[in-house]
């Protein structure tokens, strides 16, 4: 049952994040441009908080193999949804003065990217862990 949930969300996982990052353009808040890092970001995030959705949340929705695709589906659109709106579009600097502070803003949104990227996996991991156990 794990490994068909894992599949699951994986091929969700795959689609979406290559849906929103690709097809949208959808970039990482440190990146100038969506790149496949970005994309491997995005996955990530959908697959641990798809995964996550779909130990705790009760079934819903048709059952394939198994696994209710409908609960991951929901939750993997307004998660990615989410992120899509988190991240707002580079604008070009004016002057070059702009243009450093922008450097040093970038900087300081991929730190607080970063730490908030591992904090949630690993929460989302001791959720999902801790749901196949108990």
């Amino acid at each position: 049952m794990i490994w068909i949930d894992f599949l699951v969300v994986m091929i969700f996982a795959l689609i979406l994040s290559s849906l929103i990052g690709w097809g949208l353009g959808w970039r990482h808040p440190a990146s100038s441009e969506a790149t496949g890092t970005s994309v491997l970001f995005l996955f990530l995030i959908l697959m641990f908080a798809m995964w996550a959705a779909g130990a705790w949340l009760p079934p819903w929705g048709p059952v394939v193999f198994g696994a209710s695709w409908l609960t991951l589906l929901v939750v993997g659109l307004f998660v990615g949804l989410l992120l899509l709106a988190a991240a707002t579009p580079a604008r070009p600097p004016r002057t070059s003065r702009q243009a450093t502070a922008e450097a040093s803003e970038a900087a300081a949104v991929g730190a607080v990217f970063g730490l908030f990227f591992w904090l949630l996996l690993i929460g989302l991991l001791i959720a999902i862990i801790a749901r196949y156990i108990t």
